[in-house]
C-alpha cells in the first residue's frame, strides 16, 4: 500500500472519529437540553402549585379573619347601639361651649384692649367727662361680660369631658357606684352626685337615675325599676322582721314563764346590787372577800337560769328565801362594824355572820354544780355515743393495734 493511501486511510479515521464524537455532543447536548429543560418544566409546576396552594390559603385565612372581624365589629356596634339609647348624641356643651369660648376670648382680648387704650386715653387727656365715663363703663361692661362667656365655654367643655368620662368609666354596663366615678374624675362624691343630676336634668343621661342614697348611678329606666323593685321587697322584709320581732316580746310578754323568769332575774340582780353596796361600805378584808365569792356565784346562777329557763323552778328558793336571809345578815354585820366599841359579843357576832357566809358559799356553790347535772349527763350521753359509733366503724385504738 502507498504512503498516499495511508494518508487517506487517516484522513478518513479521522474523519470519522470526528463524526462520531460531534454526534456525541449533539446527543449530549440534545440531552442536556431536554434534562433542563424537564427540570424547568417541573420548577414551573411546582412553583405554580405552590402558588395555587398559597394563595387558597391566604384567601381561607382572609375569609376566617373578615368574618372574625365581622362579628367583632357587630357585637361592637350592637354594644354601641345599645348604650346610645341612653347617651345623648349630641351632649350640651358640645358646640356651645366652643361657642361660648371663642366669642367669649375674641370679646375679652378685643373689649380688654379698647378698654385699656381708652382708659389711658381719658387719663392723658385728663377729660374725666360724663360721656367719657360711661363709654369706658359700656367697655369694662363687655369685657366682664366677654370673659364671663368665656369662663362658661370652659365649663361646658370640661362639663362634656366628665361625660366623657363616665361614659368611659360605664364601659357597657348600665350602673356604676359613684365612688368609682368620683375617681376617674378626681373629685368629691359630692361633686359628682351634683354633677351627674345636672346632666340627668339637661338630658345627657337619658333614663340617668340616682339611688335614694346617692352611691350609685343607673342609666336605664329597666335597671331602676329593678332597683326600686329590690328597694320595695327588702323594706317589706324589714317590716315584716319588725312585726316577728314585735310579735315574739308581745308573747313573751304574755307568757307567764317568761313573766316568771324575768321577775327572778331582776330580784336576784337586785340583791346582788344590794350586797355590792353593803361589801363597798365595809371595810374589813376578811369579809370583803367572802362577799366578793358569794356574789360571783350568784351572777353564775343567774346566767344559768337565764339560759336554761327550764331549770328556774331548782332556784326558786334560793331566790326568794336564801339570799333575802343573806342580805340580812350582811347588813346585821355592817350594823355591827359600824359600832365605835367593839365588845367581846359584837365581835362574836360578827365571827359567827363570816362563817355563816362561808357556809352559804358552799351552799351555793353546790346548786350551781346541781344545776350543771343535766348538762353532765348530756355530755357524758354523747361522749358514749360517739364511742360506741368509733368502735362500729373501727377506730378506736384497740381496732388499730388488731
Amino acid at each position: 500500500m502507498s504512503k498516499l493511501d495511508f494518508s487517506d486511510l487517516e484522513r478518513q479515521i479521522k474523519d470519522t472519529v470526528k463524526n462520531a464524537l460531534d454526534s456525541i455532543d449533539i446527543d449530549i447536548n440534545n440531552l442536556k437540553q431536554d434534562i433542563n429543560n424537564k427540570a424547568e418544566d417541573t420548577i414551573n409546576e411546582v412553583k405554580e402549585t405552590v402558588k395555587n396552594k398559597s394563595q387558597e390559603f391566604n384567601d381561607k385565612m382572609k375569609y376566617k379573619v373578615q368574618n372574625q372581624y365581622r362579628n367583632v365589629t357587630d357585637v361592637v356596634t350592637k354594644d354601641q347601639k345599645g348604650m346610645q339609647k341612653y347617651i345623648s348624641k349630641k351632649p350640651v356643651g358640645r358646640v356651645s361651649g366652643v361657642v361660648y369660648m371663642s366669642l367669649g376670648i375674641t370679646g375679652s382680648v378685643l373689649f380688654g384692649i379698647q378698654t385699656i387704650v381708652y382708659a389711658a386715653f381719658i387719663s392723658v387727656l385728663g377729660k374725666f367727662l360724663i360721656a367719657n365715663l360711661v363709654g369706658l363703663g359700656l367697655l369694662s361692661s363687655f369685657f366682664i361680660i366677654s370673659m364671663g362667656m368665656t369662663f362658661k365655654g370652659v365649663s361646658l367643655r370640661k362639663r362634656v369631658r366628665r361625660f366623657r368620662k363616665y361614659i368611659s368609666c360605664l364601659g357597657d354596663g348600665s350602673y356604676c357606684n359613684i365612688e368609682k366615678l368620683a375617681k376617674v374624675v378626681d373629685k368629691k362624691e359630692k361633686f359628682v352626685v351634683k354633677d351627674l343630676r345636672k346632666m340627668i336634668e339637661l338630658g345627657m343621661f337619658t333614663q340617668g337615675h340616682l339611688d335614694d342614697n346617692n352611691t350609685l348611678l343607673m342609666i336605664s329606666n329597666e335597671v331602676y325599676d329593678n332597683y326600686l323593685d329590690a328597694q320595695e321587697a327588702y323594706k317589706r322584709r324589714k317590716e315584716a322582721e319588725l312585726r316577728n320581732d314585735k310579735k315574739e316580746q308581745e308573747e313573751k310578754i304574755n307568757d307567764p314563764e317568761e313573766e316568771q323568769l324575768k321577775n327572778t332575774l331582776e330580784v336576784g340582780n337586785n340583791y346582788i346590787e344590794q350586797i355590792n353596796k353593803l361589801n363597798d361600805s365595809i371595810h374589813v378584808e376578811k369579809i370583803s372577800a367572802k362577799l366578793d365569792r358569794l356574789q360571783n356565784i350568784v351572777r353564775q346562777i343567774l346566767s344559768f337560769v337565764e339560759n336554761n329557763p327550764r331549770r328556774l323552778s331548782a332556784v326558786s328558793k334560793f331566790i326568794r328565801h336564801y339570799l333575802p336571809i343573806t342580805l340580812k345578815l350582811v347588813c346585821t354585820y355592817k350594823e355591827l362594824n359600824d359600832q365605835v366599841v367593839q365588845g367581846e359579843n359584837i365581835k362574836r357576832s360578827k365571827v359567827e355572820i363570816e362563817n355563816t357566809i362561808d357556809t352559804v358559799n358552799d351552799a351555793f356553790e353546790k346548786l350551781l354544780d346541781d344545776l350543771f347535772e343535766d348538762v353532765a349527763l348530756d355530755i357524758s350521753t354523747d361522749i358514749s355515743v360517739l364511742q360506741t359509733l368509733f368502735t362500729q366503724e373501727g377506730l378506736t385504738k384497740n381496732d388499730f393495734k388488731k
